[in-house]
């Protein structure tokens, strides 16, 4: 994985959970005890993508941030606490998170990326781990890890066959049978291309979500494979309805030790 960077996208405005106005990804949603005297540090959103990225064997990434999230830099610094290496990428306007991937074009051109959306939570912990495993395994333009959801209608449903091919890929459907949503990816540097291109010839499709773009992936030819955590879950929490309700388990080696989860009321 020495080749591979991880991708943040974090200068989107949070809008749904307005008045709140401090960065999402900056919410303290846990506590880990840690030090001589046990002491409670606050765990950020942002932490659980970084970790589950190094966790994954990622050594760098990219933190996509606006003119109004540049708290998120003051935090994160140079990455030394999450032992990664962090470059942060400026969107002055958050057009989109088609945008925002491609705001680091030059930075990614020829490696393979990971994506982690940092206002969410995916579990289990090494599902990131898991799917660059599966992409090494069986190379492909974009590898999606698969959640399942009872509310699809929120997010981008993935429709795929028994081995894992990639069919379709929708973006908050009305009605869909597929209870599922893709929650990270990880892709290479035909993908890259693929996505700077569209965008090139497309400037209307800056706005769009990123997973319209894995379904035109798919509908002109590019290898697009689904990992499939059944057991696992995809929590958003730029949505109001998740966050009043948060609960972070005591989960693996991957974690602080004596972490202390706490629910936000």
């Amino acid at each position: 994985m020495s080749q591979c960077i991880g991708l943040l996208p974090a200068a989107g405005l949070g809008s749904r959970l307005a008045p709140f106005r401090y960065p999402k990804e900056l919410m303290p949603i846990a506590f880990s005890l840690s030090g001589e005297n046990s002491l409670p540090h606050p765990r950020l959103a942002i932490d659980f993508s970084l970790e589950a990225m190094r966790a994954a064997g990622v050594k760098r990434a990219l933190v996509v941030i606006s003119d109004l999230k540049v708290e998120i830099m003051r935090c994160l610094g140079n990455g030394g606490n999450h032992a990664l290496d962090l470059c942060y990428i400026h969107q002055s306007v958050p057009v989109g998170l088609a945008d925002a991937v491609d705001h680091c074009f030059e930075w990614t051109k020829g490696q393979q990326v990971c994506l982690a959306l940092p206002d969410t939570i995916v579990r289990p912990i090494n599902a990131f781990a898991t799917l660059c495993a599966e992409n090494l395994r069986v190379p492909c333009d974009l590898h999606l890890g698969v959640f399942p959801t009872e509310h699809p209608e929120r997010f981008g449903p993935v429709r795929f066959d028994p081995s894992g091919r990639v069919m379709e890929v929708l973006e908050k459907p009305k009605r869909t049978e597929v209870m599922n949503t893709w929650g990270i990816a990880v892709w290479s540097d035909r993908f890259s291309e693929f996505l700077h291109g569209a965008l090139s010839k497309d400037p209307g499709a800056r706005s769009q979500s990123v997973g319209l773009l894995f379904n035109r992936a798919v509908a002109e030819g590019l290898t697009v494979n689904a990992v499939y955590f059944s057991t696992g879950t995809f929590l958003d929490l730029g949505d109001p309805a998740n966050i009043g309700s948060v609960i972070i388990p005591k989960e693996s080696q991957h974690e602080p030790e004596k972490s202390a989860p706490v629910s936000i009321a």
